[in-house]
């Protein structure tokens, strides 16, 4: 079988750490290209993790809506004659015209990788959607129960459901974690602080500013705790951040190995407004890290309060401190198990199971497509 996945980039966020692991997956059993809209020189953080059994094109994306990229990527997928297209992110918007026309051979199925309101988008980008999921030339995907009622509710529409997966840890260099030790403990206000790590997308969705406002009030009525954020700083979020000038927060900018840090991290912290099945999180369990997360998305799907992590009560201030504090207070014993219980969770959502389920849907898809 022929597969080609497409997606804007390969910078750092859950859909593409995602779609890298799937095709590396995939491309054990089946043809693989990735193609790759934008330009990699500035947005290919996870290109070195990418095998060398999938083929990479990449497209050179122009910056705003390039209109020659439909034209473009649709000669281009009539050329690779595969029999799957799959889909993510923007890469629905400028495949249009290949689907449009498309071959009655060629299936093309689109994941969403957050609430469907919310990545649909305005104007053109919604309208695509629209007719795409309506007129049933594109199959949706959707990566968990809250993740496919959302859609749902925005497309009337079902939708194929499978839970997001990425690989197991395989476990820590010693001198590397040695030296992540030393990175953190180098920038901590106090050595016996609690330490948080949040790892996202520096956007507006993740509510960092928020959640860097709950770190310094906690400090302030007499919690100690350091919080660490991985992810790009290029924006007005990061710059907010930094303007707080707080001995608290830390930010570390990208890092290609956020799992050894999680490894370092007394909990891994989420903020968010919605989400769709964060990898970071799915990440967070398979290294056995304690979740601290918003209720929102595919996360209530994810974590049970106080089994395998703390999910507060909403994705205010006041809800993200009452659970921080919650997590502080509770007994090293049942830290231990909470830990224990996070990590057996990753099984879960192994990329094995992921891809398996991914193919099992293809399979079914190209039979009512003959």
């Amino acid at each position: 079988m022929k597969i080609i996945e497409i997606i804007p980039q390969l910078s750092s966020g859950g859909a593409e750490r995602f779609t890298v692991d799937l095709c590396n997956e995939l491309s054990k059993q089946h043809k693989v290209i990735l193609i790759v809209l934008h330009k990699l020189n500035k947005n290919g953080l996870f290109l070195k993790d990418l095998k060398t059994s999938v083929e990479l094109i990449c497209m050179n994306k122009r910056k705003g809506l390039d209109f020659t990229l439909f034209f473009k990527l649709k000669r281009l997928i009539i050329s690779k004659h595969p029999d799957i297209v799959h889909t993510h992110l923007s890469g629905i918007l400028y495949t249009a015209f290949a689907y449009l026309i498309k071959s009655t051979k060629i299936v093309f199925i689109h994941t969403i990788h957050s609430d469907a309101k919310a990545e649909a988008g305005n104007n053109i980008k919604k309208w695509i959607r629209l007719y795409a999921f309506k007129s049933q030339k594109v199959h949706p995907v959707t990566i968990s129960e809250e993740s496919q009622q959302s859609f749902y509710r925005f497309y009337q529409r079902p939708s194929a459901l499978i839970y997001n997966g990425t690989t197991p840890f395989l476990g820590e260099n010693n001198e590397r974690q040695k030296e992540i030790q030393a990175e953190l403990n180098n920038l901590k206000a106090n050595r016996s602080s609690v330490n948080l790590l949040n790892v996202a997308r520096i956007a507006p969705e993740k509510n960092l500013i928020m959640l860097s406002q709950a770190i310094i009030h906690l400090n302030k009525i007499g919690y100690s705790i350091d919080l660490f954020f991985i992810g790009r700083k290029d924006s007005e979020i990061t710059s907010t951040i930094e303007s707080f000038n707080s001995p608290y927060l830390h930010l570390l900018g990208e890092r290609i190995n956020p799992r050894n840090y999680m490894k370092e991290v007394d909990a891994f912290c989420l903020s968010s407004i919605y989400e769709g099945m964060p990898i970071t999180l799915i990440e967070c369990f398979s290294v056995g890290t304690i979740p601290i997360c918003t209720p929102v998305g595919g996360i209530v799907n994810m974590i049970e309060d106080k089994k395998n992590g703390f999910l507060s009560q909403g994705t205010n201030q006041i809800d993200i401190e009452q659970a921080i504090k919650l997590f502080i207070e509770t007994s090293t014993e049942n830290k231990i198990q909470i830990s224990k219980n996070s990590y057996k969770t990753f099984q879960k959502y192994h990329i094995k199971t992921c891809a398996e389920k991914y193919i099992q849907l293809i399979n079914s898809l190209s039979q009512n497509n003959i």
